[in-house]
């Protein structure tokens, strides 16, 4: 338990909580601004207004919340834990104590896995709040969105688990703190950003390679649709058209009425179809399976590892 308490209250220092705050803050504000003024005071309809809000909503929770500054800082400092016990000596005090080396690995993940949770679970209403504040939304869509925070905690759980998990890993497979750190920053670069960006173009070989196989981006994005498809709010197309741009699980070309649009210029969207190359609950056991396999991997690393 005291483990579990150093670490923790290591990972918990005020002055990171408050710097994280603050970067997770800038997006919403801007964000904020950007709903108040091109959206609300347009005197556009409540579910266009609705539509809009939830679509950005989630993109920022995805992309940003829990998404790339995320999931680096939780990963460094993952890579941190164990790494700067090394580097400062103070792992072969621990281990020539009464202390287990699997206890010393289940101890400091522990304590990052509700690190993350926390400060998780924090960012998302905090982002809600600071959105609510600054663009002036009504209470009517305010409340459609407090409905998915529950969704999104525990896609919050599922992901915090996954990348907690291996930075742990990782940080005992990789000698160097900082090559270890850079290997995780730059997969999630490529999951968030790299990915999307060229997906367009790689989607019409899909089947034919199996590219879905590798497609973190798109596993990831089955998996975020799968818990906010739970919630009360539909996902609609115009919804479904803004997730589309940053997950790539829709087939957007399903989206348009091809019959209306043959008889009139204007098409109305229809629900757009999830590409499931992929089961979404064979995901979930396949990576809860990664996480699991990487918790033991990494105990079964530091028993075997010569601490000096």
């Amino acid at each position: 338990m005291t483990l579990f308490i150093n670490s923790f209250q290591k990972l918990m220092k005020w002055y990171f909580t408050i710097i994280y705050i603050s970067i997770m803050s800038i997006v919403s504000i801007v964000l904020g601004f950007v709903l108040k003024y091109e959206i609300y005071e347009k005197q556009l309809s409540t579910q266009t207004q609705l539509s809009s809000t939830i679509g950005i909503y989630y993109i920022l929770i995805f992309m940003w919340v829990l998404g790339i500054p995320f999931l680096i800082m939780m990963t460094s400092k993952g890579i941190s834990l164990l790494a700067n016990e090394f580097q400062e000596g103070t792992m072969s005090l621990l281990v020539s104590t009464k202390i287990s080396r699997t206890k010393i690995v289940l101890s400091k993940w522990l304590a990052l896995y509700i690190t993350t949770l926390l400060l998780g679970t924090l960012a998302i209403i905090l982002n809600l709040s600071i959105i609510y504040f600054v663009s002036g939304m009504s209470s009517f869509i305010l409340n459609q969105l407090i409905q998915a925070i529950p969704n999104l905690i525990y896609y919050l759980l599922f992901i915090g688990f996954i990348f907690t998990t291996l930075s742990i890993l990782m940080s005992l497979l990789v000698k160097s703190k900082v090559l270890a750190s850079i290997t995780m920053i730059t997969i999630i670069i490529l999951i968030f950003l790299i990915i999307p960006l060229f997906k367009s173009f790689l989607t019409v070989y899909y089947e034919d390679y199996y590219l879905y196989l590798f497609d973190l981006n798109y596993q990831l994005g089955l998996i975020y649709n799968y818990f906010i498809s739970k919630s009360n709010i539909e996902l609609t197309p115009s919804i479904q058209n803004i997730l589309g741009m940053f997950i790539g699980i829709f087939d957007l070309d399903t989206m348009v009425d091809l019959d209306l649009l043959a008889i009139s210029d204007t098409a109305l969207l229809s629900k757009a179809s999830v590409r499931n190359y992929l089961n979404v609950r064979d995901l979930l056991l396949g990576w809860s399976f990664t996480g699991f396999m990487s918790l033991i991997l990494s105990i079964i690393i530091l028993q075997k590892k010569d601490v000096i």
